[in-house]
C-alpha cells in the first residue's frame, strides 16, 4: 500500500544491550524476525532506520532496505520521522526492533484502526494479563484504556492499583504495551517536534509527550505478546519462547 510506510528503528547503541538487534534467536538475528513480520504484514514499503552501518550490511544479508539517519536524531521516533519525511506517506507504522515475536496481523490492524479511526492521532498494541511478575516489572509498560480503547496513561509502575482483591477485582486483566506505533502523518511531525515533557522525563516513555500534548492514542487488543529485548535476560527469555513456539 503505497499510503502505508512501515519503519524499524533499530539502534545498535543501545544502552541496557548494545548490539542486541543483532542478537540472534534461532538463528536469525532479534532485526530480522521484525523485518520478517513487517514483510509479510504487507500494508506497504518497509525500511530499517539506523545510526550503525553494521546494521546497515547485516540488514543486506536478509534483503532488507536500510538508511543510515542524522546524528541528531535523539530517539527511534526521530529516525522514523526522518524516513518518513523523505515519503509521501499518510501512514507511518513504527515496529520497534527489539520486538521478534510481533506478528504480522498486529501490524495489518494497527494500520486499519489508524485509517479507520478519524479520533486517533496515534494507534498502538496492548495484550490484557493477569501474570503477576509481568505487572509489577517496570520493563514491562503497563496501559489504562478506557471503553473505547482510548489511552489515558503509561506507566512502569502497577496501574491501576488494586486497592481490594474481590471476586470483580481479582480476575481484570492488566494491559501490557507493545512495542509498535502508528502514527498519522501529521501527528508524527507534531510529535517530534513538541519538547520532551515532564511525564516522559519521569517514566523514560516517550507516549507520555503525546499524551500531555492532548494527542489521542487509541489501543487494539491482541491475544499474546511474545517478549521483547531490553536486557541479557529479556534475550534468554526470548531464545526460550521461540523454542516453545516453533
Amino acid at each position: 500500500m503505497k499510503d502505508t510506510l512501515i519503519v524499524i528503528p533499530a539502534r545498535y547503541g543501545s544502552t541496557r544491550l548494545p548490539a542486541k538487534v543483532l542478537e540472534k534467536i534461532e538463528g536469525k538475528t532479534i532485526l530480522e524476525w521484525v523485518y520478517k513480520a513487517c514483510a509479510k504484514a504487507a500494508c506497504g514499503d518497509v525500511i530499517i532506520a539506523t545510526e550503525s552501518n553494521k546494521i546497515v550490511t547485516a540488514a543486506k544479508k536478509f534483503g532488507a532496505k536500510a538508511v543510515l539517519t542524522s546524528v541528531s536524531c535523539q530517539s527511534g521516533t526521530d529516525r522514523v520521522f526522518e524516513v518518513a519525511a523523505k515519503t509521501k506517506a499518510e501512514y507511518v507504522i513504527n515496529v520497534q526492533g527489539d520486538e521478534p515475536f510481533i506478528e504480522p496481523s498486529t501490524i495489518k490492524n494497527v494500520a486499519a484502526k489508524l485509517k479507520k479511526d478519524k479520533e486517533a492521532d496515534i494507534v498502538t498494541a496492548c495484550v490484557p494479563t493477569l501474570d503477576t511478575k509481568a505487572v509489577t516489572s517496570p520493563n514491562h509498560v503497563k496501559a489504562v484504556l478506557n471503553k473505547e480503547g482510548k489511552a489515558l496513561y503509561f506507566s512502569r509502575s502497577v496501574i491501576p492499583y488494586k486497592r481490594d482483591d474481590t471476586t470483580e477485582t481479582l480476575h481484570s486483566p492488566y494491559f501490557i504495551h507493545c512495542g509498535i506505533y502508528g502514527y498519522k502523518r501529521a501527528a508524527l511531525e507534531k510529535f517530534v517536534k513538541l519538547p520532551k515533557s515532564k511525564l516522559e522525563s519521569l517514566e523514560k516513555l516517550e507516549q507520555l509527550r503525546a499524551l500531555e500534548a492532548g494527542m489521542t492514542i487509541k489501543s487494539i487488543l491482541i491475544e499474546k505478546a511474545g517478549p521483547s529485548i531490553d536486557t541479557v535476560e529479556d534475550l534468554y527469555r526470548a531464545k526460550e519462547f521461540a523454542k516453545k513456539n516453533k
